[in-house]
């Protein structure tokens, strides 16, 4: 017989076997009731869409100017990782670290991991091991908060904004587009794009 996979409850560690949601359906830790997963508003499919999408907004966003400053008329431009280098060489190593994977590298590793999970039925491939794959997507994504360092910005130019003339450059937008779509991911997690027909059966 074919194993359910598992889903570990991150607050209290309950592991729980897998079932398929309907939409709008939600599953409670049997433990603790912490919301693990909660069925698609969007369709089987838009876990995998949004994952896909967030990956391919990341590339701009790393790529493209992120901010613009400039006065008196020297001008630079900023990368969205411009700022890990400058903590780096500032002695702030574990910081430069810590922004490094919670904003831009654990956010990617999610979005893989969701959409690696959620593949079409139609793909005609699945993955394997896919109760780690699980317990990876939850783990990493307590740690994956781009929308914080969207809020940082967001805070700084609003400090700097009258000392210096900004401007907002293409990636910023790409960054935030991406974060949104890994919320929307996560949002729209469900357990049946991941189980195949016969693991949604009992064990």
């Amino acid at each position: 017989m074919v194993r359910k996979a598992l889903l570990t409850c991150h607050t209290c560690g309950q592991d729980h076997r897998a079932a398929p949601l309907a939409k709008g359906d939600r599953a409670l830790c049997t433990r603790c009731g912490a919301l693990l997963a909660q069925g698609s508003r969007f369709g089987p499919d838009a876990t995998f869409v949004f994952s896909v999408t967030g990956l391919i907004l990341a590339a701009p966003a790393a790529l493209l100017p992120f901010i613009g400053a400039a006065k008196l008329g020297d001008a630079r431009t900023s990368h969205l990782l411009t700022g890990v280098g400058a903590l780096w060489d500032g002695g702030m190593r574990m910081v430069a670290l810590l922004v490094l994977l919670c904003g831009f590298v654990l956010p990617v590793a999610v979005l893989a991991v969701l959409a690696l999970l959620h593949l079409p039925e139609r793909s005609g491939w699945h993955p394997g091991g896919t109760e780690s794959l699980l317990r990876v997507a939850g783990l990493l994504g307590h740690w994956s908060i781009p929308e914080v360092q969207v809020l940082a910005v967001l805070v700084a130019l609003m400090k700097l904004g009258s000392l210096v003339d900004i401007s907002i450059g293409p990636a910023f937008w790409f960054y935030c587009a991406m974060a949104v779509s890994l919320i929307l991911a996560q949002q729209s997690f469900t357990f049946e794009s991941p189980l195949s027909p016969a693991a949604a059966q009992p064990s």
